[in-house]
């Protein structure tokens, strides 16, 4: 390992050390006044009646179900709903394992980092049984806390190979194993999720991976397919096509879909592309704009980059943990979804912060959240819904402006044994369902905001905080 690469890790170490309980106790507490499915109907026809149109009854009894029935017994509730959809895909976020014993946030809510391995696992099955055309990862697969597993009560003896577990190590030993030992959590995650094999598995990263391991590692362990920016920094966001399968890497077992059909567009948003983490304090225009973001924004940085004490409360976003979307990501969402609309696709959006303020706590926010919003509201035609991970217990709100849904799945990390959390997502041409498994709740997403004339939006040009 190069000295710019021990370097590298542990300064990001350190970040981890300094703010991580102020992360994890935000990341906890951030959506739970969101997770109440009666609160989801009505904010579904809020949008509804903001365009004077008749309430959806059936989606109406679809949430009273999904309220009253938990976990497989929704999905088997709601499997009757429809005929077979024409696309089907596997959704799980912040699995977040280590190898360190159980454990709890900094408010108390207990995590199981070596059972969210198990519960990965599982989940790939059953993924890999229901042969959905692929899977996407929301992000935030190891956890942080690998980056020194020692202080969190693992045995760095299980992982030293000199097979002296007596004789004392010095620190730089310490840093290389402890730099190993997040490869190697990253490995036995993606070895886990290797047992779905029909399509591809398609990742987006949030921060704890980048405490733990480079862009680099993770283009070459996930194959995210990184873009290098005239400045020299890497950005994972890009684009995938449902209707356009790999043949090399799709089942023979699975349908072509009818090229009638509706044709579906995945666009992955890097919300780490302007960023603290991973980004090179001297060269790195990225980390320099979020150096100045967090400076402008948040009094307690950088003594204390996570705290957003004394904040107001959409303030709150700007912390450490977070990111933003850089301007030449903002000009490619748009020509993607402008792209989509002239080849008459929709689209899903997947990223690991949440994008819209009512589907987590403002803390878990994209920094510019509202420029990536605002976007999304100009193709409100095109645009059907958007998940990410992030904020642990989970959000949904439905954008009054635009019809957009907004999901932010619930994580495997707080999932205790037996529980795998997780959920598989149906689309037909007119809605989507949600069957979540675990703690993923289950619902279902229509489409009707596609097929009514686009309104003029309500945020007048140049209205929103200009950040670069």
């Amino acid at each position: 390992m190069s000295n710019k690469s021990t370097q590298q890790i542990a300064s990001t170490k350190t970040l981890y050390r300094r703010t991580s309980s102020l992360a994890y106790d935000a990341q906890s507490r951030s959506s739970e006044r969101f997770h109440n499915q009666p609160n989801q109907q009505r904010i579904k026809d809020e949008w509804r009646e903001r365009w004077n149109l008749p309430p959806t009854t059936v989606s109406a009894s679809r949430s009273v179900l999904a309220s009253t029935i938990h976990e497989n017994e929704t999905a088997s509730a709601l499997e009757n709903v429809k005929s077979k959809p024409i696309y089907t895909f596997g959704i799980i976020t912040d699995i977040q394992y280590a190898p360190i014993p159980d454990g709890h946030s900094y408010n108390g809510t207990p995590r199981y980092y070596r059972h969210a391995l198990i519960a990965a696992e599982h989940a790939a099955r059953h993924f890999e049984d229901e042969k959905v055309h692929c899977v996407v990862g929301l992000g935030d697969i190891v956890d942080g806390k690998c980056a020194d597993v020692e202080r969190w009560g693992g045995n760095l003896g299980e992982f030293r190979k000199d097979g002296d577990a007596k004789r004392e190590l010095d620190e730089s030993e310490r840093e290389k194993i402890n730099y190993r030992v997040g490869h190697d959590a990253m490995d036995d995650v993606v070895k886990a999720l290797s047992s779905y094999k029909n399509g591809k598995i398609l990742h987006t990263y949030g921060n704890h991976e980048l405490y733990c391991l480079s862009r680099i590692d993770l283009k070459e362990k996930l194959r995210i397919p990184f873009t290098t920016e005239p400045t020299g920094d890497l950005v994972g966001y890009y684009t995938h096509s449902l209707h356009e399968y790999d043949k090399e890497k799709t089942s023979q077992s699975q349908e072509i879909i009818d090229s009638e059909q509706m044709k579906l567009r995945f666009l992955f948003i890097d919300s780490y592309d302007i960023s603290l983490l991973d980004r090179c304090p001297q060269t790195s225009p990225k980390r320099q704009l979020a150096h100045k973001l967090l400076s402008a924004n948040n009094h307690n940085y950088p003594n204390n980059e996570n705290s957003p004490e004394g904040l107001g409360e959409f303030e709150k976003r700007f912390v450490a943990f977070n990111g933003g979307v850089d301007k030449p990501q903002l000009e490619w969402l748009e020509k993607s979804l402008q792209s989509a609309k002239e080849n008459n696709e929709k689209v899903i959006i997947f990223s690991h912060q949440p994008i819209h303020p009512g589907s987590s706590g403002p803390i878990c926010l994209i920094w510019n959240y509202d420029h990536v919003l605002t976007i999304l509201r100009k193709y409100s035609d095109v645009v059907i819904a958007s998940f990410s991970g992030h904020a642990h217990k989970g959000g949904y709100v439905r954008d009054a402006e635009s019809g957009i849904h907004f999901r932010t799945l619930e994580a495997v990390l707080e999932s205790p044994d037996p529980i795998r959390t997780y959920g598989i997502v149906d689309v037909w041409e007119d809605q989507l369902k949600v069957r979540g498994w675990g703690n993923c709740m289950s619902d279902i997403y229509d489409f009707d905001h596609l097929f009514f004339s686009k309104k003029k939006s309500s945020h007048p040009e140049g209205s929103l905080t200009t950040y670069y």
